[in-house]
């Protein structure tokens, strides 16, 4: 009897051990998922900002400026990414990197050579494409606006104005039209270039700045 109670007391011993070291590994899983790595946030935009919700957004640009409409209803997340960049001055002084008459604008890199950026939140977001909506059947049509990007939801801080019409997938996500100044974007496309890392024409011999980017009611 007295084996047997010995035999029982170490076993429920073992079976305590075993279910603490088990819950130690779970606990320990739970704050290695919590301590992952994860994106840092964008250093010009604090945590939890929201934007003044305004519809219109205005390029400062040394050939004038070039006024834009948001489409908040089809791209709800690309504009309210403009909105917080604009309005915390990620935008100014940046420059449109890329250009190419006939095509596009593209601009809203901080490093200028097209491939930096981040979004209001850090990192990327993703993709908000209706192909089947009225915006996308048009295709990229002059005086749009839509984010560039390198593959499926990487969108961040860079984006293009269409010069003209263009023949491009519905893959990049529109998010505003210009209202007025498509005679500044007529004149910044004038821009003389030299071969860019696209292996097209498109690098600015000098810099095509946005002085200033602000939204508006």
């Amino acid at each position: 009897m007295i084996i047997v109670e010995g035999y029982h007391s170490r076993m429920r011993f073992l079976t305590r051990i075993v279910l603490c070291v088990g819950l130690c590994v779970a606990l320990s899983s739970l704050t290695a998922c919590k301590l992952a790595p994860s994106t840092p946030p964008n250093p010009k935009v604090p945590a939890g900002a929201k934007s003044s919700g305004g519809m219109h957004g205005v390029i400062e640009t040394e050939k004038g400026p070039i006024t834009l409409e948001f489409f908040a209803s089809d791209a709800p997340k690309a504009v309210e990414n403009f909105r917080l960049l604009a309005e915390h001055g990620y935008y100014d002084g940046l420059t449109f990197h890329r250009i190419v008459k006939g095509f596009m604008l593209q601009g809203g890199d901080p490093t200028g050579s097209g491939s930096g950026g981040e979004s209001a939140w850090g990192g990327d977001f993703a993709d908000e494409i209706n192909p089947q909506s009225a915006l996308y059947r048009g295709g990229y049509r002059r005086g749009l606006v839509a984010m560039a990007n390198h593959g499926r939801n990487t969108n961040s801080s860079q984006f293009f104005i269409m010069h003209q019409d263009y023949g491009l997938p519905p893959d990049y996500v529109i998010f505003a039209h210009v209202t007025d100044g498509m005679a500044a974007v007529d004149a910044l496309a004038e821009t003389p270039t030299r071969m860019g890392m696209d292996g097209a024409m498109s690098a600015p011999l000098k810099p095509v700045t946005m002085t200033k980017v602000t939204i508006r009611p």
